[in-house]
């Protein structure tokens, strides 16, 4: 019996119907070599996925990206920019106000923290400390210092919404005044024994908003 001979037409339908597809599933089911699927993916147009060491593979045409430029199927995950490298450095070059590792991996779905690391120190990307966060930047001067405006504006629009009432603010301040030393979680202690309860997000908010975090006090 002769073998059933495929053709482009049915890779791309078998695609249309699975979705995502590695090599070896490509030859399990059509029984096409590497160099086969190679050739037939990269007449139609691909991409391959930026976890699962890139194994995983999707027609050009059958993502629906959101408006970062990513797609996932189940837990396999795509990117415009293809790999997860220039997809990190594209979210950072076009973020508003940089991005900090948690906010990547939110994005991305996948800890960022090595490739971060690799392109910090090839000069790929900047960084710098805010609030006791590195938050990744892009290199160019004037592009950084308005991220990191951005950033602070954002902070302070952040911590303000978080404010509680005048009242305990007001606490707050008063134990600051007495023991300047004193550290959130016993700022929010000695007030629960007055009878005041306050969160410690809340508290941040308030060290935040006046500027009184450790380094500035």
């Amino acid at each position: 019996m002769r073998p059933i001979k495929y053709k482009q037409k049915d890779i791309v339908d078998l695609f249309y119907k699975e979705k995502v597809l590695t090599k070896k599933q490509l030859f399990e089911m059509c029984g096409f070599s590497n160099m086969t699927s190679w050739r037939m993916l990269s007449e139609h147009g691909y991409i391959s996925s930026y976890n699962f060491n890139a194994k995983y593979y999707t027609l050009i045409d059958i993502p629906v990206f959101d408006k970062n430029g990513l797609w996932s199927y189940r837990k396999v995950r795509f990117s415009k920019c293809g790999s997860l490298t220039n997809t990190v450095i594209e979210l950072i070059f076009n973020s508003r106000s940089g991005l900090e590792k948690n906010e990547l991996q939110k994005f991305l779905g996948v800890n960022p923290i090595p490739i971060l690391s690799k392109l910090y120190h090839k000069g790929k990307l900047n960084r710098k400390k805010v609030d006791g966060l590195f938050v990744y930047l892009q290199t160019d001067e004037d592009g950084q210092q308005t991220q990191l405006s951005n950033r602070r504006a954002d902070t302070i629009k952040s911590s303000q919404e978080r404010l509680p009432e005048p009242e305990r603010i007001i606490a707050v301040l008063v134990e600051l005044i007495q023991r300047v030393e004193l550290q959130p979680q016993q700022l929010a202690r000695r007030l629960a024994r007055k009878g005041i309860q306050i969160t410690l997000a809340e508290i941040q908010a308030i060290l935040q908003h006046y500027q009184l975090t450790k380094k500035n006090r």
